[in-house]
C-alpha cells in the first residue's frame, strides 16, 4: 500500500464536464497552486492515492463514483485531515447533513470563475 504525499499548495479539481474543469483551471491558476484534474470521481481516487491536495474542488453529482463517494472516501481517511474541501453542486440536496459537516464549503451552481477564485484564495489564506 503506498502512502499519498503531500503537496503544498495543491488543488484538485473534480468534475465530470470537461469544460468545466478547464475553465475553474484557467480560474485558479492565478493563486500560483500546482493544479490537479479528475474528470471523474473513479479519477479522482486514483490520484488521491498519491497525492494529499490542499484543497479540492468536488463535483457531487457524477456517474460510476459519485462526489458523495469520493468525500466519504476522503474524511475515512486521517492523511486527509488537513486537506479542505469546496462541494460544487446543481442540486444542494444531494448532501445529507451529515455530508454537510464533512465539507469547508457549499457552492451551488452556476458559479462564476472569478467567484471560485475568490472563494478558494480565501480558503487558502485563512
Amino acid at each position: 500500500m503506498t502512502v499519498p504525499r503531500s503537496q503544498p499548495r495543491s488543488i484538485l479539481l473534480v468534475d465530470d464536464e470537461a469544460e468545466l474543469l478547464d475553465l475553474f483551471e484557467l480560474a485558479l491558476a492565478r493563486l500560483n497552486c500546482a493544479l490537479y484534474k479528475a474528470e471523474s470521481g473513479r479519477r479522482a481516487l486514483e490520484i488521491l492515492a498519491e497525492l494529499v491536495p490542499t484543497l479540492i474542488v468536488l463535483e457531487l453529482a457524477m456517474s460510476e463514483v459519485s462526489g458523495i463517494d469520493v468525500l466519504e472516501a476522503v474524511r475515512s481517511n486521517p492523511a486527509y485531515d488537513r486537506t479542505k474541501i469546496v462541494v460544487l453542486t446543481a442540486v444542494p440536496l444531494l448532501l445529507e447533513p451529515h455530508h454537510v459537516r464533512m465539507v469547508d464549503m457549499v457552492l451551488t451552481k452556476p458559479v462564476t470563475p472569478r467567484s471560485l477564485g475568490s472563494i478558494i484564495c480565501n480558503l487558502l489564506n485563512g
